[in-house]
């Protein structure tokens, strides 16, 4: 009987793979220079996260950072590496995107067709299923669905570098306190990012604690252990906006970058700058 029971592993003689080593040559040269995307914060082949609660404009700045990325404009003072954007808008429909990206153009100094032709991608799905990865309950594990698979050819295709998910709660199928799950879905984030030589951005709300406290965490903690950069958008104190690194793996923490709405779009406040002034042009005031 027991002659006839089928091992459950294969005895050692049978392994025929092997675990990789050092590649010697490799490392007895000097190592590449990291290859950011977004200079000091999101690295080429990772993928970072930016929270904020609901309102805050965090879409309005993903938004322009999409932008700028593809017309190979700096982000907020911050250095980009170019490269075609692509942002799956799950809260907003095609009119509203439209009429932000008519903002941000002038703020560049932008026109529509040069966005469009230089292969900016927003697309609009606050009325569609948007989960990219869900549970199989059979095997109780995180799969693709097939929403992920045709965004991965779409990059693929059209060359997308930066891919923007606007919100996690929309693409992620499983439970945000899950960490196997949360470890997972994050993996694949991470295996597109290295596919498209990019970087993924995930888009989320805090909980209620990770606003008290000022982490902008939610969720099981694998939230921000798994991504290599973590941003939180929000209010301080004196109710000024602030994008704040919150984790950066490669790099000096980032300053906190305070930020103003100004005529549709986010612009950067130099601390040595005085507000400006737009009472001669019609009195508009931020």
């Amino acid at each position: 009987m027991q002659g006839n029971v089928t091992p459950l592993r294969p005895r050692f003689g049978d392994i025929e793979d092997e675990l990789e080593g050092v590649d010697y040559d490799k490392w007895l040269r000097d190592p590449p220079p990291r290859d950011w995307m977004v200079d000091g914060c999101f690295l080429t082949g990772h993928v970072g996260l930016i929270s904020g609660i609901g309102g805050v404009g965090k879409s309005l700045l993903m938004q322009q950072l999409a932008t700028c990325a593809t017309m190979g404009r700096p982000w907020l003072g911050i250095p980009l590496k170019p490269g075609r954007a692509l942002m799956l808008a799950c809260e907003d429909d095609d009119d509203e995107l439209h009429r932000r990206q008519r903002d941000i153009n002038r703020s560049l100094g932008l026109d529509m067709a040069d966005v469009l032709d230089a292969g900016l991608d927003c697309i609009a799905r606050d009325d569609r299923e948007n989960t990219l990865m869900e549970i199989d309950r059979p095997t109780w594990r995180m799969m693709r669905t097939p929403l992920m698979d045709k965004l991965i050819l779409r990059c693929r295709r059209r060359g997308i570098q930066y891919v923007i998910l606007d919100t996690v709660t929309a693409v992620y199928g499983g439970r945000e306190i899950d960490a196997r799950q949360v470890a997972a879905f994050i993996m694949e984030m991470h295996r597109l990012a290295v596919l498209i030589r990019g970087i993924v951005v995930l888009v989320q709300h805090p909980s209620r604690s990770g606003k008290r406290d000022g982490s902008g965490e939610n969720g099981s903690v694998q939230w921000n252990n798994k991504v290599r950069a973590r941003l939180y958008f929000h209010e301080d104190a004196h109710n000024d906006l602030q994008l704040e690194g919150m984790k950066a793996n490669y790099s000096a923490k980032p300053k906190p970058i305070k930020l103003e709405w100004r005529r549709g779009v986010f612009e950067r406040v130099e601390a040595s700058l005085p507000p400006r002034d737009y009472s001669e042009a019609g009195g508009y005031q931020t």
